[in-house]
């Protein structure tokens, strides 16, 4: 019993941080601002989260993980190249944070900050165990998290300066897609323009409707969540 209490209050908390940021941005949200949210004291809101930095640390998790159930949905997914698949999954990061400027708060924060950043690079790592995308694939396996850890760091300096470069979502996916397969998994050209061809099929079967959806209910009641 203490235990479901335990994480139905992480949930309120989570998901009242996730929409004060949304709505205000990160440094304009403090966990007094927060802790008043919950209807809960700050000191009690402190023995779950101590730091701010813990709670980005899990909202960002939800909602990585989140997309990645999302992204597995898409039609025809399992049809093709682990690659084709990592391309669809940048793609959705990218298109979210550029069309909805509260997550695009979250997402910067996740993609500027090293300890969240950080995060990105091992939620993305155990992502692809998870799925044993890339069981079959030649790299190694410090190849691969080199190369994975390479992408996220790329990846967000690129979203981040995105209008400076004038960069799409989808230049953003092929970017990043086309970098790991040619500098650390080894892959011909020909190869790398399969699966960027692969990838777009599969981002046009997306509903991002859908996706929005999953990711505004994510702390709901009956909602996994990770904490």
């Amino acid at each position: 019993m203490a235990r479901r209490k335990n994480m139905k209050r992480r949930r309120v908390i989570l998901g009242n941080t996730f929409r004060l940021i949304r709505e205000n941005g990160m440094d304009n949200v403090s966990l007094q601002m927060i802790a008043e949210k919950s209807n809960i004291s700050k000191s009690l809101l402190q023995s779950y989260y101590p730091h701010k930095s813990k709670l980005i640390s899990d909202i960002v998790r939800n909602l990585f993980t989140t997309l990645g159930t999302q992204v597995d949905n898409y039609d025809q997914i399992e049809h093709f190249s682990p690659y084709a698949h990592m391309k669809a999954f940048i793609y959705t990061i990218g298109v979210l944070g550029m069309h909805d400027e509260g997550l695009d708060r979250i997402i910067s924060q996740a993609f500027t900050n090293s300890d969240t950043l950080d995060n990105w690079g091992v939620m993305l790592m155990d992502w692809v165990r998870d799925e044993h995308l890339f069981d079959s694939v030649k790299a190694t396996k410090d190849e691969l998290e080199s190369g994975i850890a390479f992408v996220t760091i790329g990846a967000g300096r690129l979203y981040h300066e995105r209008k400076k470069y004038h960069l799409t979502a989808e230049d953003l996916s092929n970017y990043a897609t086309s970098s790991l397969m040619f500098s650390f998994c080894h892959c011909s050209q020909t190869e790398i323009n399969k699966a960027l061809e692969d990838g777009q099929k599969i981002i046009e079967t997306a509903d991002m409707e859908n996706v929005h959806h999953a990711i505004d209910t994510m702390f709901d009641e009956g909602k996994e969540i990770i904490s």
